[in-house]
């Protein structure tokens, strides 16, 4: 099977991804994705890794965990999306370090899908505006408790990148930037959802309308509707 999971970062597109995957979880059923339900699954993999972090014997084989998480739901593909699965908002920097569980969180993953075709996609945002917008998910704690003594001019995302190929070397990688994303969302839920230029999706318009007012975005709407790119590259 293959198993995706979205895994932030923090401050980028938040909960979107999991929204489109409910609004289109009729049709990913029908083509064998599985869009997992928020709650159960990030509870079960939390549950699962901090037990292997602890050196505790597993008591489900990888088919019981996964028939937990997915039910009777007939998959070849699984999608997961949690935000704070390196690390929760307050602890985004440590001892200097940013992102410091990549590798830990990431080998646990590996190991507990294992035999799996392992995918991570990660949207991440430019430094200048990430730092302030991870200030202010602290709600009153101090800025130098977010930072951590790191310094925020060395932020760089190609480190956390290579952490997650050299931790998973085999596994498949999609990465965008933030303030690209509601110009390529539909090609990006596509991507994502493992379908065609030629299989419609709910809900790709919503993030440009971020960025329009409510007549820019129903013209953008009624433009396409009416003038249908041919293909993603058109669009």
């Amino acid at each position: 099977m293959q198993i995706v999971y979205h895994i932030g970062a923090h401050c980028t597109d938040q909960e979107s991804l999991h929204a489109s995957l409910v609004k289109n979880n009729e049709m990913l059923v029908q083509k064998r994705v599985a869009p997992a339900s928020t709650p159960k699954y990030r509870n079960i993999i939390c549950g699962h890794l901090k037990a292997k972090a602890a050196g505790s014997r597993l008591e489900k084989t990888r088919l019981e965990l996964l028939a937990d998480i997915l039910g009777n739901t007939e998959a070849d593909r699984a999608i997961f999306t949690n935000g704070n699965f390196i690390r929760v908002p307050n602890r985004i920097f440590e001892n200097e370090v940013f992102y410091t569980l990549t590798v830990e969180k990431l080998q646990a993953f590996g190991t507990l899908f294992s035999g799996h075709d392992i995918e991570i996609s990660i949207c991440i945002r430019d430094p200048e505006s990430f730092v302030p917008a991870a200030f202010g998910e602290l709600h009153g704690r101090s800025y130098d408790r977010l930072m951590a003594g790191t310094r925020a001019e060395v932020l760089q995302w190609h480190g956390l990148i290579d952490q997650i190929r050299a931790t998973l070397p085999n596994a498949k990688i999609t990465a965008w930037c933030n303030e690209n994303t509601p110009f390529i969302w539909p090609k990006l839920l596509r991507c994502v959802m493992w379908l065609t230029d030629e299989d419609p999706v709910e809900g790709g318009y919503d993030l440009i309308a971020s960025a329009l007012t409510q007549s820019g975005t129903q013209n953008l709407q009624n433009y396409f509707k009416a003038n249908p790119p041919a293909s993603e590259k058109e669009r």
